[in-house]
């Protein structure tokens, strides 16, 4: 083949290698939750204060948890997460676990997991509330906290709402994760709203 027509083939072929390798680098989405069109009580999602869970709209004390109309990021929804009464206790709301394959056979290299969510809030003071994600292996046991963070996003102090991004490695044997919201702080009143959140997985490079 002469050199002209090697230079040919190249050109023709450049285009569509870029587009294969940029496809394969984009992150996988793996869930979103927007709280449209739902059930008031909110299935799939859960609750817990200290080592107690409960279906999430299922708690009436010390917190509650409910579909709020006023005043959403988008849409008809956000979710509440409403501090009623004093608790030294950690207080959590957890969404459904979100299924990860394993690593793409040749893969090398950490897969990373990519947080967006948007919040608003009042009366939280500090570093009382945070977002963190539970790993779980293929047989639904725990591995470690994304980050190993117990907070891998503080949630601020404010009235409008704010976007909230990190990213964290996946480990090896990570098939799930699961994303909470995690009150720390005692203090009362206190509320946080949680709209438009997703997850997305950014691939190890191919070897």
């Amino acid at each position: 083949m002469n050199t002209y027509k090697s230079c040919l083939i190249f050109v023709l072929l450049a285009p569509l290698v870029i587009a294969l390798n940029a496809a394969q680098s984009a992150p996988e989405f793996l869930a979103k939750y927007n709280f449209e069109n739902i059930p008031v009580y909110v299935p799939d999602w859960g609750a817990g204060h200290g080592s107690t869970y409960k279906p999430a709209t299922g708690w009436k004390t010390p917190f509650k948890v409910s579909l709020d109309s006023a005043n959403p990021h988008a849409g008809e929804n956000a979710l509440r997460f409403e501090l009623i009464e004093s608790s030294e206790k950690e207080k959590l709301v957890h969404g459904p676990a979100i299924q990860i394959s394993a690593p793409a056979d040749g893969a090398v290299g950490e897969r990373k997991l990519l947080v967006h969510l948007f919040v608003r809030s009042s009366g939280i003071t500090g570093k009382g509330v945070g977002v963190r994600l539970l790993e779980r292996d293929e047989k639904n046991a725990s591995i470690r906290l994304l980050g190993n963070k117990t907070s891998l996003i503080p949630v601020p102090d404010s009235a409008d709402w704010v976007e909230l991004e990190a990213e964290g490695a996946l480990h090896s044997r990570t098939r799930s994760v699961t994303l909470m919201i995690v009150a720390y702080q005692a203090e009362v009143p206190a509320t946080i709203w949680i709209d438009d959140v997703s997850v997305e997985l950014a691939p190890a490079s191919a070897r």
